[in-house]
This record gives structure tokens, C-alpha cells and sequence, in this order.
């Protein structure tokens, strides 16, 4: 199992979910994204589970259900752009942009692509 630089496991008990229920691959591109972009990620959501994801109304096999996706806090323009800039520089290609976050995943669902909430 990978040990991340920047996340600790109670990061991810925080969220709902495990540090087990992360892929790997995918928390190594994060802590890389995290190094590059030079500003702390508050992580608002990893892992869901597909069941939680049909009762929000979605597919449930989303990249979320993969554990291949992170939803990352921000309230800033400057922040919001160091994190989409530490996330293209580490791979991740597909990024979705909010007020409040910014999604990352590297799942093999289709990209690469940056799209808005």
C-alpha cells in the first residue's frame, strides 16, 4: 500500500470512507498534484460507494465508486488555479471545476476532459 507524503489515513475516515478504499496509483498522482500546486488539499470526498451514489440519483460506477477520484476544497481563484495546475502537471486528465472544489480523477472513464459544476 502506498504511504502518502501529504494524506493521512484519518483524512480519509473523515470523508466516509478508508485509506484502503483508495486506489493506489490514483493517491500517488494526488500527493504528486499536492507537491506541484504548493497548497494544502482538504479533501471533501474519495471513495463512495456505488449503493450511496444510485441514492444521490447517479450510476453508481462513477470514478468516485473506483476510488479513483478526489473531490479537493478551495475558496479561491489562486487556490483553485494551483490545484488545477498541480493536477495537469501530475496526469490526472479529467478535472471538474467548482466554486467550492475541484474533482480530480484518473479513471479510465472518457478524457481527457475539464468540464464545470
Amino acid at each position: 500500500m502506498y504511504n502518502a507524503k501529504f494524506f493521512k489515513d484519518d483524512e480519509f475516515t473523515r470523508v466516509g470512507c478508508t485509506r484502503s478504499d483508495i486506489n493506489d496509483e490514483s493517491l500517488q498522482r494526488l500527493d504528486r498534484a499536492r507537491e506541484i500546486a504548493g497548497v494544502p488539499f482538504r479533501i471533501n470526498s474519495a471513495y463512495r460507494s456505488p449503493e450511496w451514489e444510485k441514492s444521490k440519483g447517479r450510476s453508481g460506477s462513477g470514478a468516485h465508486t473506483l476510488g479513483r477520484a478526489f473531490d479537493i476544497a478551495c475558496t479561491t481563484s489562486r487556490e483553485r488555479y494551483s490545484i488545477v495546475f498541480g493536477a495537469l502537471a501530475a496526469g490526472f486528465p479529467r478535472i471538474g471545476i467548482a466554486k467550492t472544489f475541484v474533482h480530480l480523477d484518473d479513471s479510465n472513464l472518457p478524457g481527457p476532459a475539464i468540464w464545470l459544476y
